[in-house]
């Protein structure tokens, strides 16, 4: 068992680039597709620049794409300019300079911002994304005609072509099929009338859509979530190939026994069935492990999994050691595995009645990453 000395963390997520590179080879398999990494909110809390830097130099991506022109450009600072960078949520017409400067691709996703074109001439290269029914970011069908004439009358080739699925995480699903029709259709009349680069990115296809062939016209496809070895859906097929690529870790502060009848942490939400020994962990809602997992997780301790007693507190969890042989810094797995036990972050969301993106994107800038191999 990890000692205080061994670990020297209070709270670590160890992060394997490995790992990474082989999910990238895989999803490469699955959809015989170029792959665009998606690294947005700090690559879904496994730290953007270093799992980038990898993606580039060990996996050989050419694209990535962010959220923001904040991230963008942090990104810029540490890849080389022959990257390219898509800004997934567009500009506003004060930012052009920006983009070019640091040679960003915005995807533009309103007319009103493709109207602004007219007054910017200065973006060398923009996607335009449709609205194919998920009613969030996209150009509307019948807003297309209008889109065509600015396009025309602005002479822009499109440099990219995007949507994005609402379902695709289900196992099936008419509406991404109907999405899927839609977008087929705006493609070709986009081609037809010459309005995409002959090199342009066609992408539309999530993890799900991926795990499930739901690429249409794709020539790109966007991994998100299972580039870091988490599938949105663990039931789909081809979610069995992927590798989680982190390890979260706490440590065991120290150990008390208490006694039947008493209880632990605030509210006194738990109350000892029968004599306990309980362990006081580093971890807490302040490095992201959720409030609502007070009496609801479980973690790994000595090889066991074991309960949270309590309420979360914003440093502090208690955790049922009864019966277990447990050292003050004894390591404390959070999402992982040690010895034949796991925890994923598809169930750790379980517990907490959340998604794995948030649980993953939520772990705070507190717990250092540590990259590994």
């Amino acid at each position: 068992m990890a000692t205080l000395y061994q670990f020297p963390y209070r709270t670590v997520a160890e992060v394997s680039l490995s790992s990474l590179i082989k999910n990238l080879v895989t999803l490469r398999t699955l959809s015989k597709k170029e792959i665009i990494p998606i690294v947005k909110a700090d690559a879904y809390g496994h730290g953007m620049v270093p799992v980038s830097k990898a993606l580039v130099s060990r996996g050989s991506c050419h694209t990535l794409a962010v959220a923001t022109l904040e991230e963008a450009i942090e990104l810029r600072k540490k890849i080389p300019y022959a990257i390219s960078i898509i800004v997934l949520s567009g500009y506003w017409p004060h930012q052009a300079e920006a983009f070019v400067k640091y040679r960003l691709i915005p995807v533009i996703h309103s007319l009103n911002h493709l109207k602004s074109l007219q007054l910017r001439k200065t973006l060398p290269d923009i996607h335009l994304k449709v609205d194919t029914g998920m009613h969030r970011l996209g150009i509307l069908p019948n807003e297309l005609p209008e889109a065509i004439q600015l396009l025309t009358r602005m002479n822009i080739k499109l440099s990219g072509l995007a949507t994005h699925f609402a379902e695709s995480d289900k196992s099936t699903s008419s509406f991404t099929d109907e999405q899927l029709k839609l977008f087929e259709a705006i493609y070709r009349e986009l081609q037809d009338r010459k309005l995409l680069h002959t090199d342009a990115k066609i992408h539309l296809a999530n993890s799900s859509a991926i795990l499930r062939s739901k690429l249409g016209p794709s020539l790109s496809v966007r991994p998100g979530l299972s580039l870091y070895g988490v599938s949105p859906n663990p039931n789909l097929k081809g979610s069995e190939l992927l590798t989680p690529i982190l390890t979260w870790k706490a440590r065991v502060i120290t150990s008390k026994s208490i006694r039947r009848g008493e209880t632990v942490g605030y509210g006194r939400t738990y109350t000892a069935k029968k004599n306990e020994k309980i362990s006081l962990v580093s971890i807490g809602y302040a490095d992201g492990y959720e409030r609502s997992l007070s009496n609801k997780g479980y973690v790994i301790l000595g090889g066991k999994k074991v309960a949270v007693r309590g309420r979360v507190s914003m440093d502090l969890i208690a955790v049922d050691s009864t019966g277990l042989e447990v050292r003050d810094g004894s390591s404390v797995v959070l999402i992982g595995s040690d010895r034949r036990q796991e925890i994923t972050a598809n169930e750790l969301a379980g517990w907490a009645g959340t998604i794995p993106y948030e649980i993953l994107c939520g772990i705070s800038s507190r717990v250092p990453r540590v990259y590994l191999d």
